[in-house]
């Protein structure tokens, strides 16, 4: 019985430590697969692409024009639920990120800055996200 007890003692918590750092390893490469997506998306229709972050329901997606003839209707790709889908947290210093026909990271209206910092978090855990003004990812 006490040989159960030292089982569950050490086994229990090792398996929720593993769960969090799991969802929050798996959180950051969907972030970066998101920015990598708007990067893409931007080059593939040859206009720019803005990456949408809403730290307030944990959601990540792009919008692109993505008609023939650039007729500025935005389609939404890549959306994502970090709260329904991964149970994780999700904040930013950018609510977006605007990337030019070429994949570069650019200032325009509906991005006034360039560049961010998004953190994923669950519980003590927490993984950071950095896009360089050029839209350059960077992990920490």
């Amino acid at each position: 019985m006490m040989l159960l007890a030292l089982v569950y003692a050490i086994v229990i918590p090792s398996i929720g430590k593993t769960r969090v750092q799991a969802a929050v390893h798996n959180s950051t490469q969907t972030v970066i697969s998101t920015i990598s997506l708007a990067k893409a998306a931007a080059v593939r229709f040859g206009r720019p692409a803005v990456l949408h972050i809403d730290v307030y329901r944990d959601e990540m997606w792009v919008e692109v024009d993505t008609t023939v003839a650039g007729t500025g209707a935005a389609d939404t790709l890549g959306f994502f639920s970090f709260a329904e889908q991964l149970d994780v947290d999700l904040k930013s210093n950018r609510a977006t990120l605007c990337f030019n026909g070429r994949g570069i990271g650019v200032t325009r209206a509906a991005c006034p800055d360039a560049g961010a910092a998004i953190i994923v978090s669950l519980h003590s855990k927490a993984d950071t996200v950095f896009v360089s003004r050029v839209g350059r990812v960077l992990t920490r």
